[in-house]
């Protein structure tokens, strides 16, 4: 059976280690002068400031060629607007997120622009942020398939097809990938080093 398309961006599943994923996440701040929504699933990457009290680091959506720090995972309410929704964060507005931050998480993510196949298995590629939905408040993120090489500046390796009876080989296959320049890991952006990752297989 063909796989079916749903795009939702990136979802931590597990640890590099087998260990499942059980939620741990840490909050960032994203500021009003972003003029990018923001949505679950999205990669961010480090925006080079805190909040007001410097608790919580801010981060802006990342881009294709980007390091990431990590993924959002849910929005902190806001006390003083309850009416405001927390599905996704509206563009251009102060907005506390919770990103799943460790350098060792394994995301499941769809495969686009492309058809995958098992010899990808072990390769590095870019992702694209498509098309979010504001309806559900995921991301609209995927792995551009047409991307996929050994290449190490590429911001994901591939480590699998995710093991689902609904998920083949095929177009539309959720795979299993790790952040590949990650900043909080060493050779990322922050390290005071060029931004690196490891050479795919």
């Amino acid at each position: 059976m063909a796989n079916v398309s749903r795009l939702r961006g990136f979802t931590p599943v597990k640890y590099k280690n087998g260990a499942p994923y059980t939620g741990a996440c840490r909050k960032y701040f994203i500021a009003s002068g972003d003029g990018t929504a923001v949505y679950v699933g999205d990669p961010v990457k480090l925006a080079g400031s805190a909040d007001t009290d410097g608790t919580s680091p801010t981060v802006i959506m990342a881009a294709a060629n980007d390091s990431l720090v990590g993924v959002v995972v849910g929005f902190a309410y806001n006390p003083d607007n309850l009416n405001v929704s927390g599905q996704y964060r509206v563009a251009s507005t102060n907005r506390y997120v919770y990103v799943a931050d460790s350098p060792d998480l394994v995301f499941e993510i769809e495969a686009s622009n492309g058809t995958p196949a098992a010899t990808d298995v072990g390769l590095n590629a870019s992702f694209a942020v498509g098309t979010p939905s504001a309806t559900t408040g995921r991301s609209g993120a995927y792995v551009d398939f047409g991307t996929e090489a050994t290449t190490s500046t590429l911001e994901l390796k591939i480590l699998g097809f995710a093991p689902r009876i609904d998920n083949e080989v095929g177009a539309s296959a959720k795979l299993l990938v790790s952040i590949n320049k990650h900043q909080l890991a060493t050779g990322g952006q922050d390290d005071g080093g060029t931004a690196d990752g490891v050479v795919g297989v």
